[in-house]
Parts: structure tokens; C-alpha cells; sequence
């Protein structure tokens, strides 16, 4: 508890803290690889300068390593400039099919996602959102959308993955699906480099 009386954001042993869903970076690395998966988490902890990992319910020691995230979530804490602290979770998600007994492996997809239960007891302007529309979220939304853009830029610096998308729960999202200026999309163009189209419509 803070000393103004609300539930720290920062603080695992609070369940507020994980409810309500992610704000989140989900980034699309490329067909499963192990090796892959394992920088791409390196780059992205290093970037967003997490601490020490821990996994909800239990005190042992964990790994920043692509096979500790593929044996379950790594959460952490989360400083944004100009925002202020939260709880965070790492995750991978390999996509699966199974066919005649097999199982074959299609792309991974690294999330770094921030609760939205942690982000409102940091910040009382997260209100409702994205259920509610009275209020603009830009003014918690472009700290978070900077952040994740310096953490996208990172990755892909060292693993240059397909393409990132940044939102409220849009993981496995296709840029196609997204409809134009309201959520951040990060591009792997044709030169290359990294095509940044940032949030736009905050309301």
C-alpha cells in the first residue's frame, strides 16, 4: 500500500495488480528458433531495463533465457520515464499445429506486456480503459508508446523480427487488422531498416 492509500502498482502479492488485461508490445520474431527467441528476450530485457526476473508464487531464481520464458511467464518491474513504475510480464507464444501425431512449430511471437490493474493504480487516468471513452488516454498511453518504441527499436536492432505492434491486447495481431493511427505499428520494410507508424488517435 502507498502511502495515499492505493495499492501499489509494483507490488505481485496484490491480485488488482494482474486483472483487467495488457497493455501491450508484441513483437513477431519469425518461424520458431530457439537461438532467435533467446536474443530477442536478452535485447528486450536490456532495453527496457528490467530487473531480476521472478514468476508469480514461488521464490526461486529464474533466468533472463528463451528456455526459462518458454517453460512459463517471467514478470519483472517496469520504470517508464515520464510514467512511473508497474509490474510487467514477459511472454512467448510459439504457435502450434498438430497434424497425424506431429506437432509443427509456426511463428514465435515475444509480448512485453503491462497489466492494466497495476497500470491504474499507478496512474487513476487509466480508468476504464479500453471499455471506457470518457477521458483521452494520451497522457498515460504516450509514455508507454515511447517506451516500447525504444524497446522495438533495440530488438529488432539485434534480431531483426517481421514486424511489432503496440496496444491493448493485440497480441498475434496482423498489421492489416489494425485500423490506421490507433495503435503504434513498427515495419521490417523492404531496405531493412525498421518503418516506425506511431499512435495517432488517442481517443
Amino acid at each position: 500500500m502507498r502511502q495515499d492509500g492505493h495499492p501499489s502498482p509494483t507490488d505481485p502479492t496484490i491480485e488488482d495488480n494482474w486483472h483487467g488485461g495488457f497493455y501491450e508490445l508484441t513483437i513477431k520474431l519469425g518461424p520458431a528458433d530457439d537461438a532467435r527467441l533467446d536474443a530477442a528476450l536478452v535485447a528486450l530485457w536490456h532495453a527496457a531495463s528490467l530487473p531480476e526476473p521472478f514468476r508469480r508464487h514461488s521464490d526461486a531464481a529464474v533466468a533472463v533465457s528463451g528456455q526459462s520464458l518458454l517453460a512459463g511467464h517471467l514478470h519483472s518491474v517496469a520504470t517508464i520515464p515520464g510514467l512511473g513504475s508497474t509490474l510487467c510480464t514477459v511472454l512467448v507464444v510459439r504457435e502450434e499445429t498438430h497434424e497425424s501425431g506431429s506437432t509443427r512449430y509456426g511463428a514465435d511471437w515475444l509480448d512485453l506486456c503491462l497489466p492494466l490493474g497495476a497500470l491504474g493504480n499507478l496512474d487513476g487516468r487509466v480508468g476504464a480503459y479500453p471499455f471506457s471513452q470518457e477521458a483521452e488516454s494520451r497522457g498515460w498511453r504516450e509514455p508507454i508508446e515511447r517506451w516500447f518504441a525504444v524497446v522495438a527499436t533495440a530488438v529488432f536492432g539485434s534480431v531483426p523480427f517481421v514486424h511489432a505492434i503496440t496496444g491493448d491486447e493485440v497480441s498475434g495481431m496482423e498489421p492489416a487488422e489494425v485500423q490506421e493511427g490507433r495503435l503504434g505499428v513498427f515495419l521490417h520494410n523492404p531496405t531493412g531498416t525498421l518503418t516506425i507508424e506511431p499512435v495517432r488517435t488517442w481517443s
